[in-house]
């Protein structure tokens, strides 16, 4: 019988017969939810570059690499070391006590922008808001979820940087004193002179000449002890060109490029007015041109054009930054191809690519600071804290930050119980360098692309390194690299070599205000201390200027020994030579020891 009719036979007061009545059938269990999922952040690492040249406008995807690294590698490896960091039981997961040493992502985002995490400034997460599939413990995937402000500040383009007014008075400056017969033009012999100035104008005896140097009077000496450059007043008639447009550099997220373009590009171009390009308009070279040109009449009308602004770009270059200078690359993917289309491509040390589209050059750059200074690391600017909170002992203990003490060691205080790890209540040395290693590792990750117009001073353009300085080569080369930026068959170099150029660069996010103007005084010291990293010990330990070069000065043998070295005689031993001799040397070695 079944529940229904038991059920009935009880109200019609049947009794007396017992009835079998079978169980309910166990309900089901209610099914458990899904975990969700952790979607690790998507990272960008490319970004189109549009520059728009007085002769075409040229399209170029630059990739952004962290030493070798593509951006999402590099974040997620930081992350790890910060997770482990946090685990202080090393099981693979923070539980809640251990979530509370975890960064806040308010507070990564700053430490990405600005090179600093702030304790105490923002909220540390708690379990729940890390904890994402409730089961009371944090795994890595969750840890690296969270982080969704931050992650999106790993690699951002900054705005354009405007042209420099000031650079007018630089050039005018120093092309008036190399144009010895005031005629407005240098002669290859004028060009020349300028190595005698060595003699008369090095003051610090760097064998070297800084712009304060060259040009001592456009400075004024009073600005912040550096010296800022006296606002010019431009001659009548300066050929000098004024100051050029931020427009003439945009950057996109790769793929992103607005069809706007396509217009702005005609309405820059077209000379006639008929809203088409031919290709003298338009400057593409022959095989761009003829490709786009699908209907073949000779025009590129918006269409066509079109399909220049989403199709492969014209050039495809990858950036990787590097904590050090000689690290740094900047590679173009097919040189060969590009000197074709009538690019001109020289690959220079340091992270350097500089292209010229007729006499414009554009230069990308991977830029790591070659000063030491406040931009160094976290634990080397706040070690002293550590030191004067230990009063001499190895370690800092909580008692030693209170009394009379407790205002002057507050930032101690605050980072205390974060910093010693095995918490003992004695935070190390080794405890407190590591609590900042995992600042200084996110320091250094966080990359901008950093465009920039600038028409150039005539240092800058002799200036081939940007260092700050023209070596003596930089001198002596100066004629061969100028009057190839004069029409062809120049002998004599005018002002129409200084045309407006593009920078693009990538550095740390934190840097980003000390790049600006690279090669120029009044934004760094004037006397940076450059350590050589090329060529063997004894070059790098003899190259005191760290130019590239070893002078008769420099070189503490004989001259004899001087002159064995120096194959081309031109009196300096360049890094080649330094290589061919030490090689030379240690071969002759291995065969006396035979």
């Amino acid at each position: 019988m079944n529940r229904k009719l038991l059920t009935l036979a009880v109200m019609l007061g049947l009794t007396g017969t017992v009835l079998a009545v079978p169980d309910a059938p166990a309900l089901a269990p209610a099914p458990k939810p899904a975990a969700p999922k952790f979607v690790a952040p998507k990272f960008n690492d490319s970004y189109e570059v549009l520059i728009f040249t007085n002769q075409r406008p040229v399209r170029v995807r630059v990739t952004a690499l962290q030493e070798g690294k593509s951006v999402g590698e590099a974040w997620r490896d930081r992350l790890q070391k910060a997770f482990d960091f946090c685990d202080r039981d090393a099981d693979g997961f923070l539980n809640e006590k251990e979530s509370k040493y975890v960064f806040s992502d308010q507070g990564m985002t700053q430490l990405l922008a600005n090179g600093f995490y702030q304790p105490g400034a923002t909220t540390a997460p708690t379990l729940g808001s890390l904890d994402k599939d409730r089961d009371g413990k944090v795994s890595f995937e969750e840890f690296i979820a969270y982080y969704k402000l931050s992650s999106a500040q790993l690699l951002r383009p900054q705005p354009v940087q405007a042209d420099n007014y000031g650079n007018a008075a630089v050039t005018e400056a120093i092309y008036k004193m190399l144009d010895a017969d005031g005629d407005g033009k240098l002669t290859k012999d004028e060009v020349k002179a300028v190595e005698k100035l060595l003699a008369t104008r090095d003051a610090d005896e760097d064998e070297c000449l800084n712009m304060q140097e060259l040009a001592p009077n456009i400075y004024n000496q009073n600005f912040g002890g550096r010296g800022r450059p006296v606002q010019p007043i431009p001659p009548n008639g300066n050929p000098y060109p004024a100051a050029a447009g931020t427009q003439m550099v945009v950057v996109y997220e790769a793929g992103r490029v607005p069809g706007t373009v396509t217009q702005q590009v005609i309405k820059k171009y077209d000379k006639d007015g008929d809203f088409e390009l031919t290709m003298a308009e338009v400057g593409f070279d022959d095989v761009t041109f003829r490709t786009l040109d699908t209907d073949k009449n000779g025009k590129l009308d918006g269409e066509e054009l079109d399909v220049w602004r989403t199709g492969t770009p014209d050039l495809d270059l990858t950036l990787s930054l590097a904590s050090k200078a000689v690290d740094c690359v900047a590679k173009l993917a097919d040189e060969k191809g590009a000197a074709a289309r009538g690019f001109v491509v020289k690959q220079l040390e340091g992270g350097r690519v500089v292209l010229h589209v007729g006499r414009q050059p554009i230069d990308f750059w991977a830029f790591a600071p070659i000063l030491q200074n406040a931009q160094g690391s976290l634990k080397q600017s706040y070690g002293y804290m550590f030191t004067q909170a230990s009063g001499g002992k190895k370690f800092v203990e909580e008692k030693d930050l209170n009394g009379p003490n407790a205002v002057q060691f507050q930032f101690v205080k605050v980072i205390f119980e974060a910093a010693d790890r095995d918490g003992d209540g004695k935070m190390t040395k080794d405890e407190f360098d590591a609590y900042f290693d995992v600042q200084d590792s996110f320091r250094n990750i966080s990359l901008s692309l950093m465009p920039g117009v600038q028409t150039p001073t005539l240092f800058q353009l002799l200036d081939e390194s940007r260092d700050g300085r023209l070596s003596v080569r930089e001198l002596r080369t100066a004629w061969d690299r100028l009057v190839v930026l004069e029409s062809s068959g120049a002998e004599v170099i005018t002002k129409n070599i200084i045309q407006p150029s593009v920078t693009l660069r990538l550095a740390r996010t934190f840097d980003r205000y000390y790049v600006q103007q690279p090669g120029q005084i009044y934004n760094g010291n004037p006397n940076p201390v450059i350590v050589p990293t090329k060529g063997p010990v004894w070059f790098r330990k003899m190259d005191r200027n760290a130019d590239g070069d070893l002078s008769r000065t420099e070189y503490i043998g004989t001259k004899e020994e001087f002159d064995a070295i120096d194959a081309d005689r031109d009196g300096l031993i360049s890094l080649a030579e330094a290589e061919a001799f030490d090689k030379q040397m240690r071969e002759k070695d291995e065969k006396d020891k035979k």
